[in-house]
């Protein structure tokens, strides 16, 4: 599956972004494998049109 994976290091939490539209049923399987092969909170969004990295290091 095409997306990025965003570790926030002061949230020990991960974003997973996709373009791709999915049901509810397939994002809450995605999410629950990807709580469990990380080990952390995974907070999964899909359907998303664009998104703009920011980074905050100089």
């Amino acid at each position: 599956m095409n997306g990025k994976l965003f570790y926030l290091s002061d949230e020990n939490e991960y974003i997973f972004i996709t373009h791709m539209a999915l049901t509810p049923e397939i994002k809450d399987e995605l999410q629950a494998d990807m709580v469990e092969r990380l080990g952390a909170p995974v907070a999964v969004i899909s359907d998303c049109d664009s998104f703009e990295y920011i980074s905050t290091q100089s």
